[in-house]
């Protein structure tokens, strides 16, 4: 899994006729007997090992293979290549060597004469470095160019990280939360023996678990006893101060070099260096050190006593503190996080600034503790405001109401006071989904004018959250946005953006966004925000039709959220799986959203996971995967979220499932009904989404209110819209084949691929057959390329002989409805639905219902 390239190669150095065959290089387990192994299923081949323990023993790897006791070496030698490349008629047999460093002189000149009489070709693997150092001599001459022998040589790497992912979800047949699979592949750098070792031992202590279908790992890992024995067995004899080494950057890399030479000595530095134990590094600040892999500062840490721990990580800590950069934040967090556990006196100051250092760097739990540790020492009221902040964004909501609840009697100052209602009003909002209370507690606080900017940027999110527009940009009216303190200024702009997109603002909601961006950037606590905010930019970029600028965007936040811990990981995918939806590349939106899904699945369900689950249910529905799609929202629909309802991007997920199960007059009814909420909440360039989609669905009766839209909202968007909806409603298919090109230009594939769909259509209603086949064949290529399937894409391409309403009851008697369901579902009498079976099995010259089924289920496209 994750090493086809490589198993390619392997297959293509034997199977060429100018090589002798391939070795493959790597360090201990990376994988390399596993690829051999796998890039030979089905040849013939014979599998020898070299072993520590048979290497001073002749022929001791070839020891099957030796079938006579013959004291003549040269007769003996000749007896075991003919057996072990004794193949059955017409094939050829491959000898494959396992860690053939370890062969004794004998076996490697063995394989020297197979080499040298083509008996057979050779796979070898060895442990090695890219220098071949640790591999004799001999060995090595076997894949020197010699006699044209020329050997196929492959550096096998360890696992990449989406590799390594990719491996963990197949082990475990299910998906896997990317920050845990971050977190085993940071610990194992993509070591295949590390990894399974780690994981078998997690499974069997119930520390890797599946919750909601996905595989989360909880608490640390405990290493198991062999895999420790193997690493210390690497490790050798270590003098006491090399060691000392090692577990001084295993309690605080990376140490700058020279750091690490006064906390220690130069001269065991260098023998760790020799001995592979750490490596040293140029990094833009000098030269820095770090143990060579994870797992060895694992296990250093777990053979250490407590109290040696502790010293070392007092030592690092004041270290630290006596540089050049001390001030500097991440720097700051260092030593406090070394201090926690060290023998230092702990200092509240340094606790409280880098706690907030740490929810800068969206290390929420670290954040949460140095809070915490600071309190416990006598901290003031910041400390406690920094550590309900932590909680409450790490969900733990009712954690931060009962730490703010104690804080409850002040005493406070009037922006003191202030923080403190707006820390705990947002917690009661979206921490806890109690939006009324949240509202109570603000109405009932009285702050002078100092704390007031806090209370309005409140009510604008209220508003905002609570589904009321109009409300949340009367209250923006008694703020100045640039004005507003960290996190405050970037949720308000996050609320302002999403509110004037959604109106048709964009400029203001792009500027606004910007705005947003600097709070986050100015204040040190909110780096999530930037998230919410991106997402609310996003879609402006997409109600406003400005395609061309989605994709820098998304690059823009996958950069960024690579660079922070936890749930930000999981955000950059749903925001680009948003905006590959958004651009009508369908197998990039369901695959990014998938993997947000599955990090949002345990913790988030009613936040972000409510959020992008919508969005990934209008993805599967458009890519097809109806079922699972309604699934979804059918979830969706029972966790009852008492703020921001999405009902627009609801609604048109609910249309697509319903035209994706053929039902396409309940799709253009629920967009309907979407539309007219949305135009009487002022949401028009939301309203222009739904009656595009219902024009994509072939209803051509909103094209007035679409050239209407198109005077009240910014963007290319609307007005295309209208045009596509006049050009449908006018049976013109030369500007319906125009609007295509132009949606395609604007970046809309779904929209291009529809519009080109129903220029076919009306070019074959008027017998323009060659027309009509140019606009199918733009509307199959547009398809194939985005992944879309739409009602419209499949009746240009494979018209039944039935009428719209006839369509419809085929549909859903292929998804196993009976006349009555069908008639519920539709609104229509049992008498009138069993006509238009009747009507439709004589169109088709079908006999049954059941074959009426198939025939659509035969029509029916599927994704790829």
């Amino acid at each position: 899994m994750g090493r086809s390239a490589e198993i390619g190669a392997v297959r293509a150095g034997v199977s060429a006729r100018d090589t002798a065959g391939v070795v493959v290089c790597g360090p201990a387990g990376v994988g390399k007997s596993r690829l051999v192994r796998d890039a030979l299923q089905g040849s013939e081949y014979r599998w020898i090992v070299g072993t520590t323990s048979a290497r001073d023993i002749p022929l001791g790897a070839f020891t099957a293979w030796t079938r006579s006791a013959d004291d003549d070496r040269l007769r003996l030698v000749h007896s075991v290549i003919e057996a072990v490349t004794a193949a059955p008629p017409g094939r050829k047999v491959i000898v494959a060597v396992d860690d053939a460093h370890l062969l004794d002189d004998l076996s490697v000149f063995v394989l020297h004469q197979i080499v040298q009489w083509g008996a057979a070709k050779v796979v070898l693997t060895v442990r090695d470095g890219s220098d071949g150092t640790g591999i004799p001599e001999s060995v090595r001459e076997l894949w020197k160019d010699k006699d044209n022998r020329v050997f196929a040589r492959l550096d096998l790497q360890p696992l990449a990280r989406q590799e390594s992912a990719d491996l963990l979800a197949a082990a475990l047949n299910g998906p896997v939360d990317p920050d845990a699979a971050g977190r085993l592949w940071t610990l194992t750098r993509g070591n295949v023996l590390y990894l399974r070792n780690i994981v078998e031992q997690e499974l069997a202590d119930g520390r890797l678990q599946q919750r909601a279908g996905c595989w989360q790992w909880v608490g640390e890992p405990v290493l198991p006893n062999s895999l420790v024995e193997l690493i210390e067995s690497r490790f050798g004899d270590l003098p006491p101060a090399v060691g000392a080494v090692v577990d001084v950057l295993a309690v605080g890399e990376p140490i700058e070099l020279a750091a690490l030479q006064r906390i220690t000595d130069r001269e065991s530095v260098e023998e760790a260096n020799i001995r592979g134990l750490i490596t040293v590094d140029p990094s833009d600040s000098g030269v820095q050190a770090r143990v060579a892999h994870p797992l060895y500062g694992e296990i250093r840490r777990m053979r250490a006593p407590s109290t040696t721990l502790r010293r070392l990580r007092g030592l690092v800590a004041t270290e630290l503190a006596a540089g050049p950069d001390r001030d500097e934040m991440r720097v700051v967090v260092r030593r406090a996080s070394l201090s926690l556990d060290s023998d230092l006196p702990p200092d509240t100051d340094l606790l409280v600034h880098a706690a907030r250092g740490a929810i800068w760097l969206a290390d929420l739990q670290l954040a949460g503790r140095l809070a915490e540790v600071a309190i416990a020492g006598g901290a003031g009221a910041d400390a406690h405001f920094l550590h309900a902040h932590a909680l409450s964004w790490s969900f733990r909501g009712a954690e931060a109401e009962s730490a703010l609840a104690e804080l409850a009697a002040g005493p406070w100052d009037d922006l003191d006071r202030a923080r403190f209602v707006y820390l705990r009003a947002t917690n009661l909002l979206w921490a806890l989904s109690r939006p009324d209370e949240a509202k109570a507690l603000v109405d009932a606080v009285s702050v002078g004018p100092a704390g007031r900017a806090w209370i309005d940027a409140f009510l604008v999110i209220y508003w905002f959250a609570t589904d009321r527009p109009a409300a949340a940009l009367e209250a923006a009216k008694a703020i100045n946005l640039p004005d507003l303190p960290g996190v405050v200024g970037a949720e308000t702009a996050f609320a302002l953006t999403a509110v004037t997109a959604e109106v048709g603002r964009t400029s203001d909601a792009l500027k606004t966004a910007a705005t947003g961006y600097a709070a986050a950037v100015r204040g040190h606590d909110a780096p999530h925000m930037r998230f919410n905010i991106a997402d609310a930019e996003l879609g402006a970029l997409l109600l406003a039709g400005r395609l061309t600028d989605v994709e820098p965007l998304a690059d823009r936040v996958l950069t960024q959220s690579a660079e922070l811990p936890g749930a930000a990981h999981a955000l950059g995918a749903a925001i680009a799986g948003r905006a590959a939806l958004g651009t009508g590349r369908l197998r990039d939106a369901c695959r990014l959203l998938d993997q947000a899904a599955t990090a949002f699945a345990a913790q988030h369900s009613t936040g972000w996971g409510y959020r992008y689950n919508v969005v990934r249910a209008t993805a599967l529905a458009m890519h097809g995967h109806v079922a699972d799609a309604a699934a979804i929202l059918d979830e969706i629909d029972a966790l009852a979220r008492p703020f921001r309802s999405l009902s627009c991007e609801r609604s048109i997920a609910r249309a697509w499932v319903a035209a994706g199960q053929g039902v396409v007059s309940e799709a253009v009814g629920i967009l309907a009904v979407a539309a007219k909420t949305a135009a009487a909440n002022g949401q028009f360039a939301a309203e222009v989404m739904c009656l595009q989609l219902a024009t994509q669905f072939g209803t051509p009766e909103h094209a007035d209110r679409l050239a209407e839209l198109a005077g009240l909202t910014e963007g290319p968007r609307s007005g295309l819209a209208a045009r596509f909806a006049a050009a449908l409603r006018d049976g013109d298919a030369q500007e319906l084949a125009a609007v295509s090109e132009d949606f395609e230009a604007m970046g809309d594939l779904a929209a291009a691929m529809d519009a080109a769909a129903h220029a076919a259509i009306c070019h074959r209603s008027r017998g323009r057959r060659g027309s009509a086949l140019n606009c199918s064949v733009r509307a199959e290529a547009l398809a194939e390329h985005t992944g879309v399937i739409t009602p419209a894409l499949e009746q240009a391409a494979e018209p039944l002989p039935l009428t719209e309403r006839e369509c419809e009851v085929v549909a859903l008697i292929a998804a196993g409805l009976l006349n009555k369901e069908i008639a519920e579902r539709l609104q229509l009498s049992a008498r009138t639905v069993e006509g238009h079976v009747y009507r439709a099995m004589h169109k088709t010259g079908t006999s049954s219902r059941e074959e009426l089924a198939e025939l659509w289920r035969r029509r029916k496209r599927r994704p790829q």
